[in-house]
């Protein structure tokens, strides 16, 4: 029996006084247990998102690399417009790339990034069953592979830099994006920055 409740037996005949007491400690706790509980599962699923992130950058480098491609690199403002864009169509379940009224261009400027080209991949996945990272990242990537569109901006000879999002909404859809980007030649001139054939 623990000391708490040895006490509590003990001052059996307090307990009309301290009732007020205990149910303020109760209704404190459960406040805290309400906030830390959905930051930890926030945090439990962006762990899972992140290993799917990470996953989904492997196998399309693998892919790139079995075609004689460079592996592309992950940049933090492609990373940090795919995050966006992910949570954005995950949570109003629309699988669209002009979703927000935006182009894949169009929110890559807002970010700061200068391109000579700018592609996206998006896709959905939805299981009853639920995934772990490795399935969830083989189903975007394989999904994408099939689809010709998709395949050319995964195999594209001028992408160097990449950025993935992966989202999950209340219903447990996923959502994921990928940007392939060309940067332009730094220190070039205008009309030099974006050669044809980079």
């Amino acid at each position: 029996m623990s000391g708490e409740a040895i006490e509590r037996m003990s001052v059996i005949g307090a307990a009309a006084r301290s009732a007020c007491h205990y149910s303020r400690r109760a209704a404190a706790l459960s406040f805290v247990l309400a906030l830390l509980l959905p930051a930890a599962a926030g945090r439990a699923q962006s762990d899972f998102t992140r290993q799917v992130e990470a996953r989904v950058f492997m196998l399309v480098n693998e892919m790139r690399r079995e075609h004689g491609l460079k592996s592309l690199e992950r940049e933090a403002r492609l990373d940090d417009t795919t995050s966006y864009f992910a949570g954005y169509i995950a949570a109003n379940g629309n699988l669209d790339h002009s979703a927000d009224g935006r182009t894949p261009a169009m929110r890559v400027r807002e970010r700061g990034y200068g391109y000579c080209a700018i592609a996206e991949n998006i896709a959905y996945e939805y299981s009853t069953r639920g995934f772990t990272p490795e399935e969830l990242a083989r189903h975007f990537v394989e999904g994408w592979r099939d689809s010709p569109t998709h395949r050319a901006n995964m195999l594209d000879r001028g992408a160097r830099e990449t950025g993935i999002g992966v989202a999950r909404n209340a219903a447990g859809e996923y959502y994921a994006v990928q940007l392939f980007g060309r940067p332009p030649i730094p220190g070039a001139k205008r009309g030099a920055a974006c050669p044809r054939g980079r």
